[in-house]
């Protein structure tokens, strides 16, 4: 089976149809439900007394996803704006997956199993949209996915089972991109229309229980984002180098300045160099959702 991927906030959706309410769990454990008011009313798309589902949080602008949007929402704490955000950009929650229906656990059954349940259970609506997928012609569906501009797609056996928290072989990512999430450890001063934010962006993933660096991101930012961005970096400044592994010239280090690692951000790039440098790298979000724990070298992208 291939579905495709949105670029979204992954988000497992509980729903009480008795009590009349919803929870939005994220990937760091952390409930959000509150930052979504246009959602009210997801209970009215279940046939059930309570359902568990699996999905992301999109903002659509013009037929495609806009994370930009769905970023600002991810991070305003005013109920007012969160209000007026819900009205002006509301989001859609596509749904992919079911976990569990009315006391019942469904992780064991086969994917098309759950699809079936998924689809008598649940109802397409203004803030819900159940993901469609192919079962053949995979290559035309991969190919509109990037004439779309979508991130990628997911690869799922048809008899896989659900395994939570884990990476197996059952479900595959194809991205459009080769993509990794890496933390921000520091930044170098911006120049001319940069000046004021910074230039790029010093990147690292944890490799093998040490903090690796994988090298400078400087482009994909547009004004909005290096604006909020510096000022989020400015709160976390450090005046140590917090890598394990680090190799950079001289005249780039006398330009950096260091911060916590705590923000993580998601680069795309052509490939790794045999240093284990990103070459052509190209700032694409920040990953709320994400902890810097999670930024781990993939062995499968230090081979390509």
């Amino acid at each position: 089976m291939l579905a495709a991927k949105f670029d979204g906030t992954r988000t497992i959706a509980y729903v009480d149809v008795e009590k009349r309410r919803f929870k939005f769990l994220n990937r760091r454990g952390i409930f959000f439900e509150y930052r979504y008011p246009e959602m009210e009313g997801l209970w009215e798309d279940v046939d059930a007394r309570k359902i568990v589902l699996d999905g992301e949080l999109v903002i659509f602008e013009k037929g495609k996803p806009n994370f930009y949007l769905l970023e600002e929402r991810e991070h305003v704490g005013s109920k007012t704006r969160i209000e007026l955000l819900s009205k002006l950009h509301p989001a859609t929650l596509v749904v992919f997956d079911v976990l569990h229906v009315d006391g019942k656990d469904l992780v064991d059954l086969p994917l098309e199993r759950r699809k079936e349940i998924l689809e008598s259970r649940v109802s397409d609506s203004k803030r819900l949209v159940k993901c469609e997928y192919v079962l053949e012609k995979g290559v035309a569906f991969f190919d509109s996915v990037k004439r779309m501009g979508l991130e990628g797609a997911m690869a799922k056996k048809l008899d896989s089972p659900y395994e939570m928290g884990k990476r197996s072989r059952n479900w595959l990512k194809l991205k459009v991109f080769k993509t990794m999430d890496v933390v921000i450890c520091g930044f170098t001063e911006g120049e001319g229309s940069r000046e004021g934010y910074f230039g790029a962006l010093l990147c690292g993933v944890w490799d093998r229980g040490k903090l690796r660096y994988v090298g400078r991101v400087g482009t994909g930012f547009d004004e909005r984002t290096l604006e909020r961005l510096r000022k989020m970096l400015d709160e976390l400044r450090v005046e140590s180098n917090p890598f394990d592994v680090f190799r950079e010239e001289p005249r780039v280090v006398e330009r950096v300045t260091w911060v916590k690692p705590k923000l993580v951000a998601e680069v795309k790039f052509m490939h790794l160099s045999e240093d284990l440098k990103m070459r052509a790298p190209s700032f694409v979000k920040l990953r709320a959702d994400k902890s810097p724990d999670e930024c781990v070298l993939d062995e499968e992208i230090k081979e390509i």
